[in-house]
Protein backbone atom coordinates (compact mmCIF):
# COMPACT_ATOMS: atom_id res chain seq x y z
CA UNK A 1 0.00 0.00 0.00
CA UNK A 2 1.36 3.72 -1.09
CA UNK A 3 1.86 5.53 2.12
CA UNK A 4 1.53 9.13 0.82
CA UNK A 5 -2.16 8.38 0.28
CA UNK A 6 -3.31 11.79 1.09
CA UNK A 7 -1.93 15.54 0.68
CA UNK A 8 -2.40 18.86 0.82
CA UNK A 9 -3.61 22.24 -1.63
CA UNK A 10 -3.85 25.63 -0.08
CA UNK A 11 -4.67 23.61 3.54
CA UNK A 12 -7.07 21.68 2.03
CA UNK A 13 -6.78 17.17 1.96
CA UNK A 14 -7.33 15.76 -1.05
CA UNK A 15 -6.59 12.36 -2.47
CA UNK A 16 -5.96 12.01 -6.48
CA UNK A 17 -6.85 9.40 -9.19
CA UNK A 18 -3.24 8.44 -9.56
CA UNK A 19 -2.87 7.46 -5.89
CA UNK A 20 -6.51 5.18 -5.70
CA UNK A 21 -5.38 3.85 -9.36
CA UNK A 22 -1.99 2.51 -8.36
CA UNK A 23 -3.50 1.29 -5.52
CA UNK A 24 -6.38 -0.42 -6.49
CA UNK A 25 -4.21 -1.89 -9.59
CA UNK A 26 -6.16 -1.38 -12.00
CA UNK A 27 -5.51 1.05 -15.53
CA UNK A 28 -5.80 5.03 -14.58
CA UNK A 29 -8.04 5.47 -17.68
CA UNK A 30 -10.29 3.45 -16.36
CA UNK A 31 -11.05 4.98 -13.57
CA UNK A 32 -10.91 8.20 -14.74
CA UNK A 33 -14.09 7.02 -16.56
CA UNK A 34 -15.91 6.45 -13.51
CA UNK A 35 -14.95 9.40 -12.03
CA UNK A 36 -16.51 11.71 -14.91
CA UNK A 37 -19.49 9.59 -14.74
CA UNK A 38 -20.00 10.34 -11.01
CA UNK A 39 -18.92 14.30 -11.91
CA UNK A 40 -21.77 14.29 -14.85
CA UNK A 41 -24.51 13.02 -11.87
CA UNK A 42 -23.46 15.21 -9.28
CA UNK A 43 -23.48 18.09 -11.19
CA UNK A 44 -27.69 17.95 -10.99
CA UNK A 45 -27.64 18.41 -7.34
CA UNK A 46 -27.23 21.53 -5.46
CA UNK A 47 -25.97 19.45 -2.36
CA UNK A 48 -23.17 18.33 -4.28
CA UNK A 49 -21.29 21.65 -4.04
CA UNK A 50 -18.95 20.35 -1.18
CA UNK A 51 -17.79 17.66 -3.40
CA UNK A 52 -14.33 18.75 -5.29
CA UNK A 53 -12.96 17.43 -8.07
CA UNK A 54 -9.97 19.35 -9.69
CA UNK A 55 -9.09 18.72 -12.83
CA UNK A 56 -5.35 18.42 -13.39
CA UNK A 57 -2.09 17.11 -15.35
CA UNK A 58 0.26 14.69 -14.95
CA UNK A 59 3.59 13.59 -16.65
CA UNK A 60 4.76 10.19 -17.25
CA UNK A 61 7.96 8.68 -17.29
CA UNK A 62 8.25 9.23 -20.91
CA UNK A 63 7.24 12.82 -20.98
CA UNK A 64 3.58 12.85 -22.20
CA UNK A 65 1.36 14.89 -20.25
CA UNK A 66 -2.25 13.16 -19.23
CA UNK A 67 -5.36 14.17 -17.38
CA UNK A 68 -5.50 13.14 -13.21
CA UNK A 69 -8.33 14.28 -10.99
CA UNK A 70 -7.85 15.87 -7.16
CA UNK A 71 -10.48 14.48 -4.96
CA UNK A 72 -11.53 15.90 -1.42
CA UNK A 73 -12.71 13.55 0.90
CA UNK A 74 -16.18 13.70 -0.08
CA UNK A 75 -15.66 13.27 -3.75
CA UNK A 76 -13.41 10.22 -2.81
CA UNK A 77 -16.18 8.46 -0.75
CA UNK A 78 -18.67 9.20 -3.53
CA UNK A 79 -16.09 7.58 -5.90
CA UNK A 80 -15.38 4.55 -3.44
CA UNK A 81 -18.81 3.79 -3.71
CA UNK A 82 -18.57 3.21 -7.63
CA UNK A 83 -15.84 0.48 -6.66
CA UNK A 84 -16.30 -1.98 -4.37
CA UNK A 85 -16.13 -4.74 -6.80
CA UNK A 86 -12.41 -3.92 -7.47
CA UNK A 87 -10.61 -6.69 -5.73
CA UNK A 88 -8.29 -4.32 -3.25
CA UNK A 89 -10.98 -1.44 -2.53
CA UNK A 90 -12.12 -2.35 0.82
CA UNK A 91 -8.13 -2.07 1.78
CA UNK A 92 -7.93 0.82 -0.03
CA UNK A 93 -11.16 2.52 1.03
CA UNK A 94 -9.59 1.61 4.56
CA UNK A 95 -6.43 2.88 4.52
CA UNK A 96 -7.61 6.16 2.23
CA UNK A 97 -9.94 6.99 4.81
CA UNK A 98 -7.98 6.58 7.69
CA UNK A 99 -5.43 9.07 5.77
CA UNK A 100 -7.79 11.55 5.57
CA UNK A 101 -8.42 11.61 9.38
CA UNK A 102 -5.16 11.42 10.28
CA UNK A 103 -4.75 14.36 8.02
CA UNK A 104 -7.28 16.24 9.79
CA UNK A 105 -6.40 15.19 12.79
CA UNK A 106 -2.48 16.88 12.02
CA UNK A 107 -4.02 20.20 10.64
CA UNK A 108 -6.02 20.60 13.81
CA UNK A 109 -2.83 20.41 16.19
CA UNK A 110 -0.65 22.32 13.41
CA UNK A 111 -2.82 25.31 13.12
CA UNK A 112 -3.57 25.34 17.47
CA UNK A 113 -7.29 25.00 16.97
CA UNK A 114 -9.43 24.91 19.58
CA UNK A 115 -11.35 21.35 20.74
CA UNK A 116 -14.02 24.01 20.30
CA UNK A 117 -13.48 25.12 17.04
CA UNK A 118 -13.30 21.03 16.20
CA UNK A 119 -16.45 20.61 17.76
CA UNK A 120 -18.10 23.38 15.65
CA UNK A 121 -16.32 22.31 12.44
CA UNK A 122 -18.49 18.74 13.03
CA UNK A 123 -21.53 20.40 13.97
CA UNK A 124 -20.73 22.63 10.50
CA UNK A 125 -20.23 19.04 8.64
CA UNK A 126 -24.03 18.15 10.37
CA UNK A 127 -25.49 21.21 8.88
CA UNK A 128 -24.44 20.01 5.69
CA UNK A 129 -26.00 16.21 6.11
CA UNK A 130 -28.94 18.29 6.87
CA UNK A 131 -29.81 20.23 4.01
CA UNK A 132 -29.34 16.98 2.10
CA UNK A 133 -31.72 15.32 4.14
CA UNK A 134 -34.35 18.04 3.69
CA UNK A 135 -33.88 17.62 -0.16
CA UNK A 136 -34.23 14.22 0.42
CA UNK A 137 -37.69 14.70 2.85
CA UNK A 138 -39.08 16.70 -0.37
CA UNK A 139 -37.97 13.78 -2.82
CA UNK A 140 -39.74 11.09 -0.63
CA UNK A 141 -42.88 13.45 -0.12
CA UNK A 142 -43.40 13.77 -3.91
CA UNK A 143 -42.48 10.09 -4.73
CA UNK A 144 -45.72 9.54 -2.32
CA UNK A 145 -43.97 9.33 1.56
CA UNK A 146 -46.71 10.50 4.40
CA UNK A 147 -44.20 10.37 6.95
CA UNK A 148 -40.71 11.54 5.02
CA UNK A 149 -40.27 13.96 7.77
CA UNK A 150 -39.31 10.78 9.95
CA UNK A 151 -36.29 10.66 8.21
CA UNK A 152 -34.20 13.49 10.33
CA UNK A 153 -35.10 11.40 12.95
CA UNK A 154 -33.99 8.16 11.12
CA UNK A 155 -30.93 8.87 9.67
CA UNK A 156 -29.53 9.99 12.97
CA UNK A 157 -30.37 7.06 14.34
CA UNK A 158 -28.66 5.33 11.82
CA UNK A 159 -25.34 7.59 12.26
CA UNK A 160 -25.28 7.26 15.68
CA UNK A 161 -25.53 3.28 15.66
CA UNK A 162 -22.67 3.23 13.84
CA UNK A 163 -21.02 5.39 15.63
CA UNK A 164 -21.63 3.79 18.86
CA UNK A 165 -20.34 0.27 17.15
CA UNK A 166 -16.85 1.81 15.95
CA UNK A 167 -16.68 3.72 19.73
CA UNK A 168 -17.95 1.12 21.97
CA UNK A 169 -18.31 3.87 25.02
CA UNK A 170 -19.43 2.57 28.48
CA UNK A 171 -19.54 5.61 30.20
CA UNK A 172 -23.24 6.84 29.07
CA UNK A 173 -22.05 9.93 27.18
CA UNK A 174 -24.26 10.50 24.08
CA UNK A 175 -21.59 9.76 21.72
CA UNK A 176 -21.90 12.37 19.30
CA UNK A 177 -20.69 14.52 22.34
CA UNK A 178 -17.28 12.67 23.53
CA UNK A 179 -15.02 14.85 22.14
CA UNK A 180 -11.68 13.35 21.37
CA UNK A 181 -9.86 14.28 17.96
CA UNK A 182 -10.75 10.80 16.97
CA UNK A 183 -14.27 10.52 17.63
CA UNK A 184 -15.31 13.83 16.23
CA UNK A 185 -13.43 12.16 12.84
CA UNK A 186 -15.70 9.05 12.87
CA UNK A 187 -18.45 11.72 13.15
CA UNK A 188 -17.84 13.68 10.41
CA UNK A 189 -16.93 10.94 8.25
CA UNK A 190 -20.37 8.76 9.03
CA UNK A 191 -21.76 12.10 8.37
CA UNK A 192 -20.25 12.51 5.02
CA UNK A 193 -20.89 8.79 3.96
CA UNK A 194 -25.07 9.00 4.71
CA UNK A 195 -25.17 12.65 2.48
CA UNK A 196 -23.28 11.16 -0.13
CA UNK A 197 -25.25 8.35 -0.27
CA UNK A 198 -28.18 9.68 0.36
CA UNK A 199 -27.75 12.11 -2.27
CA UNK A 200 -26.32 9.95 -5.08
CA UNK A 201 -29.47 8.11 -4.50
CA UNK A 202 -31.14 10.81 -5.66
CA UNK A 203 -29.14 11.49 -8.93
CA UNK A 204 -29.92 8.19 -9.67
CA UNK A 205 -34.05 8.38 -9.39
CA UNK A 206 -34.57 5.83 -6.62
CA UNK A 207 -37.12 5.37 -4.74
CA UNK A 208 -37.13 6.75 -1.51
CA UNK A 209 -37.14 3.62 0.51
CA UNK A 210 -34.35 2.14 -1.34
CA UNK A 211 -32.45 5.15 -1.04
CA UNK A 212 -32.79 4.79 3.12
CA UNK A 213 -31.68 1.30 2.65
CA UNK A 214 -28.54 1.91 0.64
CA UNK A 215 -27.71 5.08 2.50
CA UNK A 216 -27.38 2.53 5.75
CA UNK A 217 -25.73 -0.16 3.75
CA UNK A 218 -23.15 2.42 3.17
CA UNK A 219 -22.86 3.74 6.71
CA UNK A 220 -22.48 0.37 8.18
CA UNK A 221 -19.49 -0.99 5.66
CA UNK A 222 -17.82 2.51 6.57
CA UNK A 223 -18.05 1.51 10.14
CA UNK A 224 -16.53 -1.96 9.36
CA UNK A 225 -14.20 -0.07 7.08
CA UNK A 226 -13.18 2.28 10.19
CA UNK A 227 -12.99 -0.74 13.00
CA UNK A 228 -12.63 -4.20 12.47
CA UNK A 229 -15.33 -5.65 14.92
CA UNK A 230 -18.72 -8.21 13.62
CA UNK A 231 -20.38 -6.67 10.74
CA UNK A 232 -23.77 -4.30 11.87
CA UNK A 233 -26.87 -6.48 11.67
Amino acid sequence: MKTDLVHTIKNEIFTNTLIVSENLEVPHTNLLRTVRDVISKIKKHPSHQRIVFLESQFTNKQGRTYTMYEMNEDAYMLLAMQLSNYEKAFAVQMAIIKAFRLMAIALVNQQNISWIEARKNGKIERVAETDIIKEFVDYATKQGSTSSKMYYINITKMTNKALEFIIQDKTGVPVRDLSTMENLGFIMALDKRAGNAIAYGMSENMHYKDIYHYAKAEVNKLADVLVFRPKLK
